[in-house]
């Protein structure tokens, strides 16, 4: 079969689990119907004390990007000053914007273009969305850019921790028309239906403008919540996994298959890997359901 899908989904599961004195975690991906697998994660249970690190980063137009998001990400926010002195929105934001400013330099190019495994100008022309959740003690972080998602089980419904960024929110439009571009069925010029993302290098070259003021921004938007005894889980996934069901019908799915019985890393890796399949298309014939498919499910403790 030609084009993006394969004639049948490959279903195989990238899964790790773990736990810690807080949490219990399982992160699973799958390929799927797609090509080429270019979803990535992050998963750090102390980093340092107290502090726990969990991400996806879904690319477009290739993996490079997200790949060098995965490899750097960690030992950036671990250099970074703000996260020293436990300034964690700072610290996130600073990061998001570092990870452009790393690839973007004469190195990170090179470094993309091995990932590539090709020398062809233009092998930064692709990006990431970015969903990184920073646990301290009892606060959690939620950065974003894109529409990649985290949803926290609270009281057994949904609490949504990040918006999408598209072209169409007045906001992201204002700010798209300011830097010279326009929106059209919902794509930035008719082409990236995202409006902030790591990487997209092409999107970013106004030098007149700041890196908050241009056509795609890395800048996240954060949530900060004090998490209490009414929450059971986080839900991160990328947006492939939001397509068809609503988050509280995700969740839902999940608590099911948990039941009443004690939750283990393994239980969480196999509800993570069921979700995963359950959501996998039958066929290709809606589109739906034929995204690559990265979840992570960090229950608490």
């Amino acid at each position: 079969m030609g084009g993006v899908y394969l004639s049948s989904p490959n279903r195989s599961k990238n899964t790790t689990i773990d736990e810690n004195k807080t949490f219990i975690y399982a992160a699973s991906a799958v390929q799927g119907w797609r090509r080429s697998m270019e979803d990535t994660h992050i998963f750090v249970c102390d980093l340092v004390p107290n502090v726990s690190l969990f991400g996806i980063f879904d690319g477009h137009g290739g993996a490079d990007v997200a790949i060098f998001v995965q490899r750097h990400f960690t030992e950036e926010l671990l250099r970074n000053n703000n996260f020293k002195d436990q300034n964690f929105e700072d610290a996130l934001q600073e990061t998001f914007l570092k990870m452009d400013e790393l690839m973007f330099a004469e190195e990170g190019q090179l470094e993309l273009q091995q990932i590539k495994n090709t020398t062809e100008e233009g092998a930064y022309q692709t990006g990431c969305t970015a969903n990184v959740a920073l646990f301290f003690k009892n606060t959690l972080y939620v950065a974003n850019v894109g529409d990649s998602r985290s949803v926290l089980c609270r009281n057994n419904t949904n609490c949504d921790l990040s918006n999408d960024h598209k072209p169409v929110i007045l906001k992201e439009k204002q700010r798209i028309e300011s830097a010279g571009g326009f929106v059209d069925e919902g794509r930035i010029n008719g082409n990236l239906n995202l409006s902030r993302a790591l990487g997209d290098r092409q999107y970013k070259q106004n030098s007149s403008l700041n890196k908050t003021e241009q056509l795609v921004i890395a800048f996240p938007d954060i949530e900060k919540i004090e998490l209490t005894q009414k929450d059971k889980f986080l839900l991160m996934g990328c947006d492939g996994i939001f397509d068809q069901l609503s988050h509280l019908e995700l969740l839902q799915f999940i608590n099911n298959k948990l039941g009443n019985q004690p939750v283990t890393p393994q239980l969480l890796g196999r509800v993570a890997e069921d979700l995963l399949d359950h959501l996998i298309a039958p066929g290709i014939s809606s589109g739906v359901g034929c995204d690559n498919m990265t979840i992570i499910i960090i229950y608490l403790k």
